[in-house]
């Protein structure tokens, strides 16, 4: 199950980057992650629910357990090859965005992007 191997890379990601932070800021230490925000290409191949499935079950017993992931669809920035348009895609169909060809040059669309990390810091999760 190929969700289940990039959820898995994704909380440890997460849970490495939180580390590193608390390594490096030992007096604003980050605690709880309550968000994750990640970008998807158009051709990431992956379901979504699956891959957020896997990911909360992974994330149990975490800082991660809990949080809220956000998957954002990264538009694919496209050139036709036809008339030379400049355009961006976000969903089919690939057809350019001037003269309807479906003769195009683009790069990328095919990952998945860790964009930001929203975390509570260690005072406020002591204070609740």
């Amino acid at each position: 199950m190929h969700e289940a191997s990039l959820a898995q890379g994704l909380l440890d990601l997460v849970l490495n980057s939180l580390e590193e932070y608390n390594r490096n800021h030992p007096d604003q230490r980050g605690g709880k992650i309550k968000e994750i925000v990640c970008g998807a290409g158009l051709f990431a191949g992956f379901e979504d629910f699956t891959l957020r499935s896997c990911f909360e079950l992974f994330a149990e017993g975490t800082v991660c357990e809990g949080a809220d992931l956000k998957i954002d669809l990264v538009p694919l920035d496209c050139v036709c090859r036809r008339c030379g348009e400049k355009f961006r895609l976000s969903k089919r169909p690939f057809r350019c965005s001037n003269c309807g060809g479906d003769d195009m040059d683009f790069k990328g669309g095919a990952g998945l992007t860790l964009l930001a990390i929203n975390v509570d810091s260690e005072d406020e999760r002591n204070h609740d």
